[in-house]
């Protein structure tokens, strides 16, 4: 019996250490991934690799002490919490390793909080992800890893000597993690940080105390609606919302690849803006603005909540309201999951009169992948088969179409391979295809076409976006209007940006157009900008960048601290002051992040037939 119990505590120590290589083999894969982000953006891409061993030099100390804190004593169940950490520990170090690889991103903890309860649309993603040979090889890790913390939760002997060795190259490995080299300087410097820094750097969801909410609203001037006559026209309207479609992706819009040639003629023989902006960084961020007309500023607390729209729910100023007072129908389509980030509700909220997406019966036999959707042309061919059902019905409508197919991983659905330029010339075909069909049941005669993407992808930056556009390059996506009604014709110059899509309707339906300094008119003869424009970033949470004048400058938010950034325009108090009384007005959105853990790890009891 002892020696069995010597055997095992011998593995337990062998586990330990097969720990510590492991989260070394892992630093060294996080290097070799960020080299490859970031060549051609750095003239030393492996200098950037290096950096993110040296930052990640604190996750290997905080292992190497809890490892030191176990073996201090040779009792099992004081051994065990310092060894289930380093367990969690690693685990989380693997899956943030997979997003940097995946969606060039950190694990948040904001963003477990936001799609956590999404068990199975993160089901689905892996299975797309596990299939392709990216995942395989994935897969193949996760079994030596599980193998190794099976090992590594075995009991262990007391080793003082062994203890304080591993207490001293924690110290070191510390002290190392502590610099701050000049490879830092680099504007996507949260990839390179350890995800521990990158989640603790975050002040987004400070709140603002009560005195400095009443001195804002006692001092602050909202700023006066400029109005003007409208088209006073009433076209059918779709607004097609293309997952990820990025500038990059299109040799007109400044990119260097061609995967979308069918949306750059379209382009071409129509209306564009080479010059757009997406106020967020997600898809709920980009129909915020769509649909709303607001940049999805966060509510105090949403990335500690389920809860993607919260704040965003009212129908006031939103499309559906607008579209309704010129009795139009609204409508929503998506081959999704309706259910991931609870949609119905929101667009309820907001005003739709009819959604629809992965359920409805259309999509029977069609093969399904991300978020349980069919592909684009599927969606395509539902929505037109919906167009011709309304033949002979007079009531305008607006529609609002979000597409799935080129959600990463990039998978081809004709071919099933995970090809970023595949997939994103697939989906061009499929846009050719349904502008076609409109052009052959003549939409396009009273009809007006809005393509664009909803968040510039979750990809790293290419060298030659970084070399055109600069940090804006992250925030920009395509914009293409189609229409035979009298519109400015051709490339359109001027920052515009999805939150203007609800105003530039609004002036086209209406005898009168009033917006604001933050609405553009993307309709108008010709087309107005808005004074500023807002991108919610994705690398930087805390942080607002703010375009105006041919500048950039931003915002931090952080409660009372809050504070701008950079270069400043005449109004750039009010601008700040605006955006924090917005989000004091739309109020905190509740916390739920850890009751959804608490009940995941302890669920309540059901309640027994007497109670």
């Amino acid at each position: 019996m002892s020696s069995q119990r010597s055997g095992a505590r011998r593995k337990g120590l062998l586990g330990a250490a097969l720990l510590i290589v492991l989260l070394l083999l892992l630093l060294g894969l996080r290097a070799y991934v960020l080299a490859g982000i970031t060549t051609g953006l750095t003239d030393c891409p492996w200098c950037m690799g290096a950096t993110a061993v040296q930052q990640d030099s604190s996750i290997l100390a905080l292992l190497l002490a809890l490892t030191g804190l176990s073996l201090l004593t040779a009792r099992y169940w004081l051994q065990l919490p310092w060894m289930l950490i380093s367990a969690l520990l690693l685990l989380a170090y693997g899956v943030d390793a997979v997003l940097l690889k995946t969606l060039a991103q950190h694990l948040y903890l904001n963003d477990i909080a936001k799609f956590g309860k999404e068990i199975s649309a993160i089901g689905r993603f892996s299975d797309v992800l596990l299939a392709s040979a990216l995942g395989k090889l994935m897969l193949v890790g996760v079994a030596v890893a599980l193998a190794v913390l099976v090992l590594a939760l075995l009991p262990r002997p007391r080793r003082p000597r062994a203890a304080m060795v591993c207490f001293a190259a924690a110290g070191l490995c510390f002290l190392i993690g502590l610099w701050s080299p000049m490879t830092m300087k680099y504007i996507n410097y949260p990839l390179l940080q350890n995800f521990i820094a990158a989640n603790l750097g975050d002040s987004v969801d400070r709140r603002y105390s009560p005195s400095y909410a009443q001195a804002l609203r006692q001092a602050y001037v909202p700023p006066a609606p400029s109005c003007g006559p409208g088209r006073n026209v009433q076209p059918n309207l779709i607004v097609l919302t293309v997952e990820s479609l990025s500038m990059y992706h299109s040799k007109l819009f400044g990119g260097t690849n061609n995967y979308t040639p069918n949306l750059d003629a379209i382009a071409l023989s129509n209306t564009y803006f080479p010059d757009f902006i997406a106020n967020g960084f997600t898809t709920d961020g980009g129909l915020i603005s769509l649909i709303t007309g607001k940049a999805p500023v966060p509510s105090l607390g949403r990335y500690q909540s389920f809860e993607a729209f919260a704040g965003f729910e009212s129908p006031q100023a939103a499309l559906p309201e607008i579209v309704h007072a010129h009795g139009y129908t609204a409508n929503f389509f998506t081959t999704g999951d309706l259910g991931f980030l609870d949609k119905p509700k929101w667009l309820k909220g907001v005003g739709f009169d009819a959604w629809e997406g992965a359920e409805h019966p259309f999509y029977d036999g069609w093969k399904r992948r991300h978020f349980n959707a069919a592909e684009d042309k599927a969606l395509y061919q539902r929505f037109l088969q919906w167009l011709d059902a309304r033949q002979g019905n007079a009531q305008p409508w607006l529609s609002v179409l979000l597409t799935v197919s080129t959600h990463p991983p990039f998978i081809n659905p004709e071919n099933e391979s995970q090809d970023e330029a595949g997939v994103f010339a697939y989906a061009d075909k499929q846009i050719g295809m349904l502008y076609a069909e409109l052009e052959r049941r003549d939409f396009f005669r009273n009809g007006v076409l809005m393509i664009v993407g909803d968040h510039r992808s979750m990809t790293p930056l290419t060298p030659h976006e970084f070399a055109r556009f600069g940090d804006s390059a992250l925030a920009r996506v395509p914009f293409v209007v189609a229409t035979q009604l009298p519109i400015a014709k051709g490339a359109v110059a001027g920052k515009f940006q999805q939150a203007d899509t609800p105003s530039s309707i609004a002036a086209l339906l209406g005898t009168q157009a009033c917006r604001t300094d933050r609405q553009g008119d993307l309709l108008s003869m010709p087309p107005q900008p808005a004074k500023y424009v807002v991108h919610v970033r994705g690398d930087r949470r805390k942080q607002l960048d703010i375009y105006f004048d041919g500048q950039q400058a931003g915002v931090e938010l952080a409660g009372d601290d809050s504070k701008w950034l950079g270069a400043k325009p005449e109004n750039w108090k009010q601008i700040m002051d605006g955006i924090s009384l917005d989000r004091i007005g739309r109020g905190g959105v509740e916390e739920n992040a850890l009751d959804f853990m608490i009940d995941i790890l302890a669920p309540k009891a059901s309640p027994s037939p007497k109670d």
